[in-house]
């Protein structure tokens, strides 16, 4: 609709097409994607089922099927956070199910249980064909009775799936702290996996092994292949050639290298471009390999993928350049049929699965349409700015979008700064619900990819390492300024918002900085001490690297960096957000900063959501946040 058609109305104040039960609906969360054939599945996290994930297939033909009947939930919660919760092998699906964390198979009608185990969770599954059993993660907790600190044990384990000793559990490797992507090569006489020890994260120091797989099933010594020392593996895979591949960030940057028995050969690199996915969760994937020697990488280019394809037998090599005119992300390349496919995420549509061919991409099957206009949509827009040590900063920038309405000449908008979680993790250019319920309101939206964000090198990434609470804060702020300076927001009515690490950025940059006149936690951090005592296993060591301190010295940095610490600094208004059944940042985290700040006579606003736990799943819940979320911010900002 031309300009001069337009009602104009304040920013922040047009009545919008996308009310929150339309985000809600449209805020299906896509899982892992795998191939049999020619049919691809997915599993896919449904609002209004109550965040129930359900498994997809689709064939050649597009047309989509659910495989997964309620009540089950394909979902796993190894190490909190889960992934790799189903595998797609020939007509059988093998899937954990939520509620007991048990593996299950689905070849036909009913789910068959196969395994009973009460206190082991399982993720991230491989057939073994010749040997009928599935190797997996294994997570196996304590007795309740012996203490809430003892730590889970993590190993790699074998799953019968023969007749007579169906669903039994045989250990293969123990002994590190913890394990993934446990991949057997094509003749079955080799398993190459991944492990790290803590302190590190995945990212830190993960390393890939090799080990013989004997006659009787057991594993032999395994040999270490690359990584660890400070350089991380990710993603291994068998090539049609008998070699192994694996993405490695050795150079600084994720590159496509094989091992082929003797030799590690880099097979692949973008200059100044990433090929490696930070692993929070099992099972995901930055290349796939296809049968006749042909390969897909997906890289990520300023926060935006660039895809190269190419022979792993030859020198024959091309790319496309970023796409983010068609997916601002794309995720878990792999070889189906004659091709390739992917999740894509477009900046203007919901999430697709989509076949990559010399066409271009070619849409699969959405994972919901929910009746979203694209001119009702703001596209992001990856910008750069700097922070106060002129270091190079990425962002992505949503401008007010409305066909109907627009603000009055000379006015700017009031915006909202977004954190994400992690901190080790990233933002993209997809279609966000959250970001376009309030774009199509008026308000301004810059999603800020801080130092610390992946995708960007391992020395942006370490930028962050010993300053988390400093850094982050920091880029967000010269966030804040750069709306402010470029004239895309009003520079009084600027909030921050973010979930889990994104929450404790949040509360600390209203503690120390002055850029923001509001804010808005999700299930975020207020006191690291709480926090370094009672998380759980996988990221028992994390909080070190983030803040510089060691197991014998942390309570001092601990209690300078807690928000909690810091409530004097707090002045502007906050609302936060908590689901009670959080065990990555419990409820008490929230309850304590609330009390305070009421103490203080500091306006706040505070939701609990039952049954919700790390990240809101359910459309009520979802609802119920963007609403008062919205109401808090145009109130205390006096939008309108």
């Amino acid at each position: 609709m031309p300009s001069w058609k337009r009602t104009t109305l304040p920013f922040g104040t047009w009545p919008s097409p996308i009310s929150a039960a339309l985000a809600a609906r449209a805020s299906r969360r896509t899982g892992s994607l795998q191939a049999a054939g020619d049919a691809l599945y997915w599993s896919e996290s449904r609002p209004e089922e109550q965040g129930r994930q359900v498994i997809v297939r689709a064939g050649r033909d597009g047309v989509r099927e659910d495989i997964l009947p309620a009540p089950y939930s394909a979902r796993s919660r190894v190490h909190e956070y889960g992934g790799g919760e189903f595998l797609a092998a020939g007509e059988a699906v093998y899937f954990i199910n939520d509620k007991d964390q048990q593996v299950y198979a689905n070849s036909s009608g009913e789910p068959q249980r196969l395994t009973d185990a009460p206190r082991t969770r399982f993720a991230d599954l491989t057939l073994d064909p010749a040997r009928a059993r599935l190797v997996a993660v294994a997570e196996t907790h304590p007795p309740r009775e012996r203490g809430a600190h003892e730590p889970p044990r993590n190993t790699l384990v074998a799953i019968a799936l023969g007749d007579g000793a169906r669903g039994r559990v045989t250990e293969l490797a123990a002994g590190r702290d913890f394990y993934a992507s446990a991949r057997l090569s094509p003749d079955g006489a080799r398993l190459a996996f991944i492990a790290w020890d803590l302190p590190d994260m995945p990212w830190d120091s993960a390393a890939l092994y090799l080990a013989e797989v004997g006659a009787d099933g057991a594993l032999g010594r395994p040999k270490h292949i690359a990584g660890g020392s400070d350089s991380a593996v990710f993603q291994p895979e068998w090539g049609p050639d008998g070699h192994l591949y694996f993405a490695w960030d050795e150079t600084g940057w994720g590159c496509l290298y094989r091992w082929d028995g003797a030799s590690t050969v880099l097979v692949d690199e973008a200059p100044r471009a990433e090929l490696w996915r930070s692993q929070w969760m099992f099972g995901a994937r930055c290349f796939a390999l296809a049968p006749d020697g042909r390969f897909t990488a997906v890289y990520f280019e300023r926060g935006l993928p660039l895809v190269r394809t190419g022979r792993v037998d030859g020198d024959e090599r091309a790319f496309h350049p970023p796409l983010q005119r068609d997916a601002a992300r794309l995720d878990d390349p792999v070889a189906a049929g004659d091709g390739f496919a992917a999740l894509a995420s477009p900046p203007l549509a919901m999430p697709t699965v989509i076949r990559l061919g010399r066409g271009g991409l070619q849409p699969v099957a959405a994972t919901s349409s929910a009746g979203l206009s694209p001119d009702s949509l703001s596209r992001g827009e990856v910008c750069e700015f700097h922070n106060a040590k002129r270091e190079k900063v990425f962002g992505i920038h949503y401008a007010p979008r409305n066909p109907h309405h627009q603000g009055p000449r000379g006015a700017l908008p009031p915006a909202l700064v977004l954190v994400h979680g992690g901190p080790t993790a990233m933002t993209d250019a997809g279609l966000k619900m959250r970001v376009q319920y309030y774009t199509s309101r008026g308000f301004a939206v810059l999603d800020v990819n801080y130092s610390g964000s992946t995708g960007f090198g391992r020395a942006y990434r370490e930028r962050l390492d010993g300053q988390w609470g400093i850094a982050d804060v920091a880029d967000c702020a010269a966030g804040a300024r750069f709306l402010a300076r470029k004239g895309l927001a009003d520079p009084a009515k600027i909030a921050i918002a973010g979930g889990s690490a994104g929450g404790y950025t949040t509360l600390m940059a209203l503690a120390t900085t002055e850029a923001f006149a509001a804010g808005c936690s999700h299930y975020g951090i207020s006191d690291l001490g709480l926090l370094m005592e009672h998380t759980h296993k996988f990221e028992s060591g994390y909080l070190h690297r983030l803040l510089g301190t060691t197991p014998a010295r942390w309570k001092g940095v601990c209690a300078a960096r807690s928000p909690l610490n810091l409530i004097d600094g707090i002045t502007a208004p906050v609302i936060l957000f908590q689901g009670l059944e959080d065990k990555v940042v419990p409820p008490e985290q929230s309850r304590l900063i609330v009390d305070k700040l009421r103490a203080r006579g500091i306006e706040v606003a505070y939701h609990e959501f039952p049954g919700e736990a790390h990240g809101f799943r359910k459309a009520e819940t979802i609802i119920a946040a963007l609403e008062a979320e919205l109401a808090f911010l145009k109130r205390v900002m006096r939008v309108g």
